[in-house]
């Protein structure tokens, strides 16, 4: 499933979270199922300490594995998406 990932950092901390970022990336690499996949960004809101990332969650385990590693330097908020064509189909089965 989708979901658009709503995050925040403190902008004191800004050289804190790059390094983390460049670690995940690594780690991401290295176990890439236990972490959500990627599909859009990150996007920074433009002058602001946030922004979002879409991604595509297999399991429950993901979210909560991404959250955990970066729970120090990221406020987090998962937002399931769903696209309009499937949200239609299920209201007309009802």
């Amino acid at each position: 499933m989708n979901f658009i990932v709503f995050w925040e950092y403190d902008p004191d901390e800004l050289e804190k979270v790059v390094r983390r970022l460049k670690k995940f990336e690594k780690e991401i690499k290295k176990n890439p199922s236990k972490y959500p996949k990627m599909t859009f960004g990150p996007y920074l809101f433009g002058g602001e300490s946030k922004g979002i990332t879409v991604c595509d969650i297999e399991d429950d385990e993901q979210p909560v594995n991404f959250h955990l590693y970066f729970q120090a330097e990221l406020k987090m908020s998962f937002v399931p998406i769903v696209e309009v064509d499937t949200a239609l189909e299920l209201i007309s089965q009802k």
